[in-house]
């Protein structure tokens, strides 16, 4: 039980990362009178989120949680090896790959909160992705996935994320009666589709 109550868990708080993302894109603000769209669904929020989520269920699986600290420790060795692994770079490496994707991923010219000062996204809400490719990247990626059954058990038959309307639900469109991950995929592919639209615009 133990085990399954970690995974359901697990598949919750991913669902709550990708639910972020939307949110933002349909209007969302933390700090009221600050738009939060143009983080929503940069590039490598999920696959990040992925990887935590992972991490945290390893941890849990192993015992590493009795105390917070003995869980942060835990969580930062965990880490450093998780990204030894995926080939993580220094700090100022990984700069200066960051600045050689200026006016690819991300426009220099712009100013926070422009949206298009992001201009790669990645509207993929699954919970078995791979990074978002680099252009001319080499290296093969790893795909990161969580399980959908666990011994006999389907997960999603045992949990599910209900979002019900509130009274400030910004430009995103009232459910029937509420949004589960189900919903995900088709109201990620409309922020695409009107990304597209607007960003062409834009440039022309």
């Amino acid at each position: 039980r133990y085990a399954l109550a970690a995974w359901m868990a697990a598949h919750i708080a991913f669902q709550l990362a990708a639910w972020h993302e939307i949110a933002q894109w349909y209007g969302y603000e933390s700090v009221p009178g600050f738009p939060e769209d143009i983080s929503a669904f940069s590039p490598e929020d999920l696959y990040s989120n992925l990887l935590g989520t992972r991490l945290a269920v390893s941890l849990i699986l192993d015992g590493q949680t009795a105390t917070l600290g003995m869980y942060n420790a835990a969580m930062q060795t965990v880490l450093n090896q998780a990204l030894n692994q995926l080939g993580g770079r220094p700090e100022n490496i990984t700069r200066f790959h960051f600045d050689m994707l200026d006016g690819v991923w991300w426009n220099s010219l712009r100013r926070v909160p422009e949206k298009f000062l992001v201009l790669r996204r990645n509207y993929d809400v699954s919970d078995s992705r791979t990074p978002t490719r680099v252009p001319g990247e080499q290296a093969s990626q790893q795909r990161l996935a969580l399980p959908h059954y666990w011994k006999t058990y389907r997960l999603d038959m045992l949990e599910q994320l209900q979002l019900w309307p509130g009274h400030e639900m910004a430009r995103l469109p009232v459910p029937y009666v509420y949004y589960t991950a189900t919903d995900f995929p088709a109201l990620a592919a409309f922020a695409f589709e009107q990304d597209e639209a607007s960003h062409y615009n834009k440039e022309w």
